[in-house]
Formats: C-alpha cells, structure tokens, sequence
C-alpha cells in the first residue's frame, strides 16, 4: 500500500515528464523590455527554478501595449505547464480599467504560481532639471502645470501610476512621456531628453550613485536599506505617496493540476532559497512568495485603489 507522502508525491513525478515537453524548456515570458525591474526579477527567480524543477527556464521579452501583448500570448498558449507569465500587478489591476477591450481576463485566464517581489520607486531626476530637491520639484511643477516632464514605461505602467498618485496627492501637473520600457524612460532622464521619472530601486540606484540621476524621494513608508540616505515622499512633504512595482509568475488556466502543483512546489522553492532572497534584497527588493488567494486579493485591493485616479487615462 503506497504511503500518504508516496500517494502525493505521484502526481508531482508524473508531472515532469509534461514539464519538459515543447523543447524540453519553459519560457518565461516577460511583458516588458530587457532592464527594467519585471526582466531583473524574472531573471533572478528563473536561474533558481529550472535547479529546483530540473528543467531549463528561458526568459523572453515581450514588450508592448503595458503587458497586454504577453498576457494575450501566454493565455492562448497550451496549458502545459511550458509557458508561463511574469506579470505584474499594474498590468493585472490597471489595464482592465483602462482599456476598454482586452484579449484576455487576468483573473479568468490564469492560474496563479508564485508572488515574486515587490519594489518601492525612487522619484529621481535630470541632475541639471527639476530643482535642489523634492520639495522644489513640487513647486515648480504647481507654479507651470506640465512644464515637467515625466517619463513612464508606457500608460498605466507603474511609473505611470506613481505619476498619477503624486499629481493627486500634490495638486501638481506633470507631461506624461510613454517610453516602451522603464529602462528607456531612464535613459531619457539621464540624457536630459525628460525631467523626471519614478522607477524601481535597482533599475535606478547605480545610476544615482554614479551621479547621472538625483534622487528627491522613495514611495515607500519608510528609507531604502539600498538607499539610506534618500528621503521618503513623506519625510520630503508629501504623505501617502506609495508605490512601485509588484510582479508575479501566472500559468495559462487549464494547465493540469498536477503540472501547476509541480509549478507551484519549484517556484516557491526558488523564492524560498536564501541565496535568491538574497539577491532580491541586495537589488532593493523585497521578495514576497505565496500565491493563490493572497495574489486575487491583491489586484482586487489594487484595483479599487486605482479605479478612482484613471478617469480619463487612454492606453498608448
């Protein structure tokens, strides 16, 4: 008689052998460009998975339409366990607002693996732009609306929506500039083509340590352990100004329950292992784990949070 281990250990070895179907590899598709804070945490989650799943794990970037281009992708993919999502919470919670179509649910059409990371943005600027510090930034951003520009990874990307928070929070007005990657909004900064942008701590600490971005403030309740010595939006004059980028690791709904257990086991393994946490942390973002429920709960909290500030926001 099989042992009650032996019994639900069963599934999880007949499912290997779907695991490595297609290529024998699983591609983790990724909704945005190379270099921005979804693509350095997949990277990061993938390199520890394919050693706890025993299978090779490919990333590939699919950039556009803020993750709609990937979400239609992979939720139109066999539901084999071969392809998987790395979303993130903006493209979940936001895009259903505001598009007014979309190919896909993203509660209906998949089924959720791992929470991976969340990362709190850093406003920073043009080192010759935007004022001495956080406080002048907001000045003049009140005294000429829209005279700052702000660059963003697309319309409802998540330095969009920090964006959209601070103008409400601060009665200010920024110029929206929709770049095709957080990484390319960067880049504008640096090279003084846009005044500003909020993106998430590793995507931009380097650059702030080398002197090309200035950092005026953290969206985040308390200072970065990455970057002590910047202030948060509160401690800077502007309370309640939270935010950054959250993602997860979906599957295509459908996918067999014994090839998503065996997912969910190998996943949560990597987010678990020291060494991947560690990374995580050393990049200034703070690993999460757990999925199910608690990842529903999360866009559904997100959702009703952004709702009220995207009247109006067009996709482009």
């Amino acid at each position: 008689m099989l042992t009650r281990r032996a019994t639900l250990a069963a599934p999880l070895l007949l499912a290997a052998p779907a695991l490595r179907a297609q290529g024998r590899a699983i591609r983790l598709v990724i909704p945005f460009g190379a270099g921005g804070i979804t693509d350095l945490v997949a990277r990061i989650l993938a390199e520890r998975a394919s050693v706890e799943l025993g299978v090779p794990i490919v990333a590939e970037n699919r950039a556009g339409a803020n993750g709609n281009i990937a979400g239609e992708y992979v939720a139109r993919a066999a539901p084999d366990g071969t392809t998987l999502l790395m979303a993130s919470l903006a493209m979940f919670a936001v895009n259903p607002v505001i598009y007014p179509r979309m190919a896909y649910d993203p509660l209906a059409d998949f089924a959720p693996v791992v929470l991976a990371a969340s990362t709190p943005h850093v406003v920073v600027a043009h080192p010759g732009s935007a004022g001495p510090d956080f406080a002048a930034m907001l000045a003049a951003a009140r005294a000429r609306p829209e005279a700052l520009s702000w660059g963003t990874a697309g319309a409802g990307s998540s330095p969009h929506l920090t964006q959209i928070l601070l103008q409400s929070l601060a009665g200010a007005q920024f110029l929206a500039v929709h770049f095709r990657s957080g990484a390319a909004s960067v880049q504008s900064v640096i090279a003084g083509q846009v005044a500003l942008t909020a993106e998430a701590t590793p995507v931009v600490a380097e650059h702030i340590r080398a002197g090309t971005l200035r950092a005026l403030a953290v969206a985040a309740p308390e200072r970065l352990t990455l970057l002590p010595e910047v202030p948060t939006a509160a401690q800077a004059g502007l309370p309640g100004l939270s935010n950054g980028s959250t993602s997860a690791i979906v599957a295509p709904r459908g996918t067999p329950d014994a090839v998503l257990a065996r997912l969910v086991q190998g996943f949560q393994a990597a987010m678990a292992a020291p060494e991947t946490r560690a990374r995580l942390s050393q990049q200034g973002t703070v690993p999460l784990g757990g999925a199910g429920a608690a990842f529903t709960a999360m866009i559904n909290t997100e959702v009703a949070r952004w709702r009220p500030l995207l009247a109006g926001i067009q996709p482009g």
